[in-house]
């Protein structure tokens, strides 16, 4: 996280509970293929004590300013673990953090508990960060009703007003998606997204709907049926709840789609932790 001034020494703990099995839940946290997908980045972790672990926050480490780069790494031991139940993570110089899993059935709870954070980094970040991670490990494991469904939720550092006036402003979205965007942020009104990651690729589609404050949906992709995406925000105490929906997705389509929309609600966090400022 970046350096902020801590507002407290008090240990962060955030705990959420999973409906999958508390087998399932603990495969997560020590798999380094669902980690990766957690964190949108490269991660290596053998759950055994004294095994060396990297937890890299892809998108973040490439989107932040460049003087924060490094705070995208985690890197330590495995200082303890009970498999089925605990992890402990750290090391010289680094954060503890605790994870466990309890439950029966097709319920866990999955907590964390980071005993300390960085002298002169930012507490309600890292709490944030938590969390956020935690509510993307539900949302991964908890798969959506439908096969191809497209379904995706994370904590951003904004009101709800704010994120979904980002998503109808084509100079921000210029800048999260990123490429040249013209919109007319009506409903029926049309966007067209020239990207910047695929040279001579254009987006097109329109608005079906627009709930100022509160959620919007829009068109994607050509064809006879184009899906339907739809991003809604409501407040929490760690900021804006973003939820994204996208529906109608063939299977050809569901993981292209779900890792692009997964790296530009990354990207959408960082933009407003940081200010308005973004990497390209």
């Amino acid at each position: 996280m970046a350096k902020k001034k801590s507002k407290s020494p008090e240990p962060i703990v955030e705990s959420l509970a999973i409906a999958v099995s508390p087998t399932r839940a603990w495969e997560a946290l020590t798999s380094p293929r669902i980690l990766g997908d957690v964190v949108m980045g490269h991660v290596e972790i053998d759950p055994k004590p004294g095994k060396p672990f990297i937890w890299q926050w892809g998108v973040w480490k490439k989107s932040a300013p460049r003087a924060d780069e490094d705070a995208y790494t985690w890197r330590g031991q495995v200082l303890d673990a009970v498999p089925g139940s605990t992890l402990v993570l750290g090391g010289a110089g680094q954060s503890l953090a605790v994870l466990t899993v309890k439950g029966e059935g097709e319920a866990a709870l999955v907590t964390v508990v980071q005993a300390d954070v960085p002298r002169g980094y930012d507490f309600e970040g890292y709490r944030r960060g938590w969390a956020d991670f935690l509510l993307k490990l539900k949302t991964l494991l908890e798969r959506p009703p439908y096969q191809n469904e497209v379904f995706l939720r994370t904590l951003v550092n904004a009101s709800p007003a704010q994120v979904i006036a980002a998503w109808l402003s084509a100079s921000t979205l210029s800048k999260l998606l990123p490429g040249k965007v013209k919109l007319q942020a009506k409903p029926g009104g049309a966007y067209e997204w020239q990207r910047k990651d695929r040279p001579g690729a254009k987006e097109t589609g329109r608005f079906l709907e627009i709930s100022k404050g509160r959620r919007v949906s829009f068109t994607w992709g050509a064809g006879a049926k184009p899906r339907e995406v739809r991003i809604s925000a409501e407040k929490t105490p760690y900021g804006a709840l973003v939820s994204l929906e996208q529906i109608g997705t063939s299977s050809g389509f569901h993981e292209a789609d779900r890792r692009m929309w997964a790296h530009l609600l990354e990207r959408l966090q960082v933009y407003f932790y940081y200010g308005k400022k973004i990497g390209a």
